[in-house]
């Protein structure tokens, strides 16, 4: 089997598994033979809160991995940290690989709107997230978000084993 490319411009609708409106139940695998165990099956309610996420490039998740970690020291010393900034790395994910919202609502009811800035990293340009967005999803919300757009980066084992040779 052949690795299947990524593309970078499609974008996948993603419901929060915290959202009340997305319901996971365990059906069996075989209605008629019990004993094969069971699978979840995942249901969107109407009403759920919507969020179109997409891969990041491959140059603009280095600049967030190579932004995520640094080591810090003097010459001559013995003193060596590692600052690790994982919620930053989540941030930076989520600001790039949000590209847009349906029906999400702050306190008073009123919608969020999606916002978007222009940014440039490392001499590319992109579209960003406004902090004023990110602000309103809050840390978990955007944790949860930035797994699904860093694993929807990369070319899995499921792809690779689901792709037909050319």
């Amino acid at each position: 089997m052949a690795l299947v490319a990524l593309t970078i411009s499609a974008t996948e609708s993603y419901v929060s598994d915290r959202d009340p409106c997305k319901v996971k139940t365990q059906v069996p695998l075989d209605f008629e033979d019990l004993t094969k165990g069971t699978v979840e099956q995942v249901t969107i309610l109407e009403g759920a809160s919507k969020f179109a996420i997409k891969p990041l490039d491959v140059f603009l998740k280095g600049h967030i991995y190579d932004n995520a970690s640094s080591l810090i020291g003097r010459q001559g010393s013995d003193e060596v940290g590692i600052k690790t900034r994982v919620n930053q790395t989540n941030i930076d994910a989520a600001r790039f690989g949000l590209a847009g919202i349906e029906n999400f609502a702050n306190k008073a009811g009123a919608p969020v709107v999606f916002k978007t800035r222009d940014d440039q990293v490392n001499g590319r340009d992109y579209k960003s997230v406004t902090d004023e967005v990110l602000n309103a999803l809050g840390l978990e919300l955007i944790q949860e978000l930035a797994g699904e757009i860093k694993r929807i980066s990369e070319v899995s084992a499921e792809e690779a084993k689901n792709s037909v040779l050319a």
